[in-house]
């Protein structure tokens, strides 16, 4: 976690220090910054703090405010967008009495930071978040731990509600996921008893929080927590639009009953690297990508016994891309989905081992 540790008097500045050298040693990485004339450390200066976060709030994964909170709320409103890209934002006085954990308490980290402050230099912690205050486990919590996308995101409040008001939220976990220990493991360190999706049907509940990549249908209140479990592979035309491919990609997922959300990687050749369309995609879907040279899709293709293409073959020297993108990806043999052909896309899924 890359951290900034701001503050606006001399005080805050050793206070700041002192933080930053404890964090460091925890392997967090910190950046201390004083205002100009207050930095009797000689750390990092600015003079107008408005122009500072505006030139590093996208820079850091949390900051540390040393100052008055209504200095820091004014000053971060116009870049605050939405709790799964804010930064984590804890503010404490210069006397170190008072860490508030301000903004991004669950995905973010703000409380996870501020606990942790507080136990390093003895701040009384002030954290507001009400899963939290109620001692409650928040579907968002969980996500965050274990590395799951919220879907729908928009659901997420009203299923941490009803958490808090005490409706019975069971949380199931899909059996055919791989990694089953750690689920269970890191569920049960939140307080969370997983139930075998299976049994889904034999519980009475209010709300379910779901873990699987599985397309479901649910008639009672429910949000799902999608795994990484799918690689893409991807081939397309020379400027085939985004909009064409990540229609191929979604009809794709829905064809094996698989949510696009838990996409982890995407592949293709490396004469793609550089289509606008399949790149717009990537940024989109905000996964990782490989791009492969043909000798790996070659000898792929042939250890698999791949569908080949006498035409694909021949306009870039390969075969098949998609198909065995996805295997490279997923570094797997277990194709969900082999090559799919739409208008100008070729789409192939692979379970991620």
């Amino acid at each position: 976690m890359k951290l900034a540790i701001i503050s606006v008097t001399n005080q805050g500045a050793l206070l700041g220090n002192n933080l930053a050298e404890k964090l460091s040693k925890l392997g967090k990485s910190v950046d201390i910054f004083a205002k100009v004339g207050r930095n009797p450390l000689r750390h990092n200066t600015y003079e107008l703090l408005s122009t500072l976060v505006h030139s590093v709030f996208s820079q850091y994964d949390g900051f540390i405010f040393i100052m008055a909170t209504g200095i820091v709320v004014r000053v971060i409103a116009p870049y605050i967008i939405d709790k799964r890209v804010d930064p984590a934002i804890v503010v404490m006085d210069d006397c170190g009495k008072h860490a508030i954990s301000l903004l991004s308490g669950h995905i973010g980290g703000a409380n996870e930071l501020t606990t942790l402050i507080g136990g390093l230099v003895g701040a009384e912690t002030v954290i507001t978040t009400a899963t939290d205050i109620a001692n409650k486990p928040a579907a968002d919590m969980l996500a965050v731990k274990l590395n799951l996308t919220i879907e729908p995101f928009e659901q997420l409040k009203s299923i941490n509600a009803a958490i808090v008001n005490g409706d019975n939220v069971l949380f199931f976990l899909d059996k055919a996921i791989s990694h089953q220990d750690f689920y269970y493991q890191e569920a049960a360190k939140l307080g969370i008893e997983l139930i075998d999706l299976s049994n889904i049907g034999s519980n009475d509940f209010d709300a379910a929080v779901i873990i699987s990549d599985r397309l479901l249908s649910l008639s009672i209140s429910h949000l799902y927590l999608r795994p990484p479990t799918l690689a893409v592979g991807i081939g397309c035309r020379r400027n085939t639009t985004s909009e064409e491919i990540l229609a191929a990609v979604t009809d794709a997922c829905s064809r094996i009953g698989r949510s696009i959300n838990s996409i982890t990687t995407i592949g293709s050749s490396v004469i793609k690297q550089n289509e606008p369309g399949l790149l717009s995609v990537i940024q989109q879907l905000a996964v990782p990508s490989i791009f492969f040279v043909n000798e790996q899709l070659e000898k792929c293709i042939e250890e698999n016994q791949l569908e080949v293409s006498n035409f694909v073959k021949k306009e870039i020297g390969v075969g098949n891309v998609c198909a065995a993108a996805a295997i490279l990806a997923g570094q797997t043999n277990k194709l969900l989905l082999p090559k799919t052909k739409y208008k100008n896309v070729t789409v192939s899924i692979a379970q991620v081992k």
